[in-house]
């Protein structure tokens, strides 16, 4: 059986020990995510991270780099993430029918136990980032591969 892939981007902000993360509301309630999305046709990465961004915190990505991938394996389906960093940015986070989004302390939310592995690759985000999570249908990470 073929594994469905879903194209999409992950976009960090951390600045003085703290990160940007949205926490769902509805069918993934109280998790916390990194901000970002799937690609759109006709959309490249760096478009969809800027306008994902935009669409869950509510701030504006002035500039931002590649850092590299982040792919998450699961029984069924694969995400393959685009990541970047944002280099400099305009607003503060706000909060939106889906999703609420906050400055969280980067050593604090990492023993959160309702966290994507977005927020679980923290440890592991730099240039040249090449990331593979292989997880169980209950989120736990099996194997880490890469740096």
């Amino acid at each position: 059986m073929t594994k469905q892939v879903r194209k999409a981007v992950r976009t960090y902000l951390i600045r003085d020990g703290k990160v940007v993360v949205i926490r769902y509301r509805g069918k993934f309630e109280g998790y916390f995510d990194i901000p970002g999305g799937k690609i759109e046709d006709g959309e490249s990465p760096e478009e969809a991270s800027v306008r994902e961004f935009t669409e869950e915190t509510g701030m504006r990505i002035v500039r931002q780099h590649f850092v590299g991938k982040h792919v998450v394996e699961f029984p069924e389906r694969v995400f393959d993430f685009c990541v970047y960093v944002v280099d400099e940015y305009e607003g503060e986070p706000q909060g939106f029918e889906g999703n609420d989004s906050m400055w969280a302390d980067l050593m604090t939310i990492q023993r959160e136990k309702k966290i994507f592995e977005s927020v679980k690759a923290i440890p592991y985000l730099r240039d040249g980032m090449d990331l593979k999570m292989i997880c169980d249908a209950d989120r736990k990470i099996l194997k880490l591969e890469g740096d």
